[in-house]
C-alpha cells in the first residue's frame, strides 16, 4: 500500500466513508423508481422534462447560498438540513398527488447541493492537500459503489408486480417509502463524523454576511469565470439528454424500473471500481484536470453512436461505456478545484460554479423533453457537441495551472 493511500485511510473517518456509501445507496433508489412510478400515475415526457427543470430552479436557489452557509456555519450543519428535507420529499412524491409531487422535487432540488457541497468541503478540512487526489476519487467511489447496490433494488417492484402482489402504482409507492427510512442511518453517521469547521475560515478571517458572498480575490475572479462556462456548456448539455436518460430509453426500448436499475447499478458498479484507479492514472496523465479531460472526451464518439442503434443491449452496453467515461474522473475535477481554491473560499466558489450549471439545466431538462417528441435522437447529439466545446475550454484555458 502506498504512503499516499495509508495517509488517506488515516485522516478519514470512518463514518464518512460509510456516509458516502448510504447516502448514495439511499438516494438511487429514488432515482430509479422516479421515472416509471411518473409515468404509471400519467406523466408525459414533456411534463416529465419540466418537472426537472423545477427541480433544476429549486437547486440553484440552494446552490446560490450553500456555500456561503457552510463557510459560515460549517458543513455539518448544512447537511442535516438537507436529510431532513429529502425526507420530507420523499414522502410528499410517494402520495402521486400532482401538486404535492412538484413540491417534492422542489425540497429535493433544494437537498442536493447542501448535501455535496458540504460534503466537498468538508473533505477538504479532513484531509491535507497533498492527498486529496485520493481521498475525493476513493470517497466517490464508495458513492458509487453505493449507487450501484442501490440501483438494483429497481428490480424489487418490478418482481413485485409481476407476480401480482400489488398495482403497479403501490409497488413503487412502497419501495420509496422503504427507502425513505434509510436516510436515518445517514443522520446518524453525520453526527458520528468529528470535524472542527468553525465559522472562520484557514487564515482565521471572518467569512463575513451573505453581503460579502461575492467578494473575492480578482485573481480567483478571473478562474470562476474560465471554470463557468464550461460548466453551463456541460450541465446544458446534460440536462438535454442525460437527466432525461430514463424516459429515453422507457420511449424507445420500453425499458421498466429493473431495466433501468440494471443499467444505473452496472455503470455506478464500474464506475466505483476504476475510480480506486485514478490516483494511479493521474500521476501518468500528468494532472487531475488533464485526466478529467482526457477520460471525459472519449466518452462523446459513444454518445453519438447510441443514436444510430436498434439493438437494445447494444445501446445499454455503449451508454454505460460512455457513462463511465464522463464520469469516473469526476473525483479529479474536484481535487483540482479544491487546490486551486484558498479554504475560506471553497464553499462560495464550490456554489458560485454550481450556480453556472444550474442555470443552464432549468430550460435545459424541459427542452430536452420536448425534443424527446420531436426527434428522439437529437437531444444526444447536441449534448456531444456541447461536450465537445467545454472540454476543450477547459483544456485550454487551465493548460498553465495544470503545470
Amino acid at each position: 500500500m502506498s504512503k499516499h493511500r495509508r495517509g488517506f485511510l488515516k485522516a478519514a473517518p470512518l463514518p464518512l466513508m460509510l456516509f458516502y456509501f448510504t447516502y448514495s445507496f439511499t438516494s438511487s433508489i429514488r432515482w430509479v423508481i422516479g421515472a416509471p412510478f411518473l409515468r404509471a400515475i400519467g406523466f408525459s415526457p414533456l411534463e416529465y422534462g419540466v418537472l426537472g427543470s423545477v427541480m433544476a430552479f429549486a437547486g440553484l436557489l440552494s446552490t446560490g447560498i450553500s456555500g456561503w452557509l457552510v463557510d459560515r456555519y460549517g458543513s455539518k450543519k448544512i447537511i442535516y438540513l438537507s436529510l431532513a428535507m429529502t425526507i420530507a420529499s420523499n414522502l410528499l412524491f410517494a402520495t402521486g398527488n400532482y401538486l404535492l409531487i412538484y413540491v417534492s422535487v422542489v425540497l429535493l432540488g433544494l437537498a442536493g447541493a447542501m448535501t455535496w457541497i458540504p460534503l466537498d468541503v468538508l473533505v477538504s478540512h479532513i484531509v491535507s492537500r497533498e492527498l486529496y487526489h485520493y481521498a475525493y476519487p476513493y470517497l466517490m467511489s464508495l458513492s458509487a459503489f453505493g449507487g450501484a447496490v442501490g440501483s438494483y433494488t429497481g428490480w424489487v417492484p418490478r418482481i413485485i408486480i409481476d407476480y401480482g402482489l400489488v398495482g403497479e402504482v403501490e409497488a413503487y409507492r412502497f419501495s420509496i417509502l422503504l427507502s425513505t427510512v434509510l436516510y436515518v442511518p445517514c443522520l446518524v453517521l453525520v453526527y458520528r463524523i468529528k470535524a472542527s469547521i468553525g465559522k472562520v475560515g484557514s487564515n482565521g478571517q471572518s467569512v463575513g454576511g451573505f453581503k460579502e458572498f461575492f467578494s473575492l480575490p480578482r485573481g480567483l475572479t478571473r478562474t470562476i469565470v474560465k471554470l463557468a462556462v464550461p460548466e453551463v456548456l456541460i450541465g446544458f448539455g446534460a440536462s438535454l439528454s442525460i437527466h432525461n436518460i430514463s424516459y429515453y430509453f422507457m420511449l424507445k426500448f420500453n425499458v421498466g424500473s429493473g431495466g433501468l436499475g440494471t443499467l444505473f447499478g452496472t455503470e455506478q458498479l464500474v464506475m466505483a471500481a476504476l475510480m480506486l484507479l485514478l490516483p494511479r492514472l493521474r500521476e501518468r496523465i500528468g494532472g487531475s484536470l488533464k485526466t478529467y479531460v482526457v477520460l471525459a472526451s472519449t466518452s462523446i464518439p459513444l454518445l453519438v453512436a447510441i443514436t444510430f442503434l436498434v439493438n437494445y443491449y447494444v445501446a445499454i452496453a455503449l451508454y454505460i461505456t460512455r457513462t463511465v467515461l464522463m464520469n469516473v474522473a469526476s473525483p479529479l475535477y474536484t481535487a483540482f478545484l479544491m487546490y486551486i481554491v484558498p479554504a475560506e473560499h471553497r464553499g462560495k466558489v464550490s456554489s458560485l460554479i454550481g450556480i453556472a450549471r444550474r442555470i443552464a439545466i432549468i430550460p435545459g431538462r424541459s427542452l430536452g423533453g420536448y425534443l424527446l417528441e420531436v426527434d428522439l435522437e437529437l437531444p444526444l447529439r447536441l449534448t456531444a457537441l456541447l461536450y465537445t466545446i467545454a472540454l476543450g475550454l477547459l483544456a485550454v484555458w487551465f493548460r498553465r495551472e495544470e503545470k
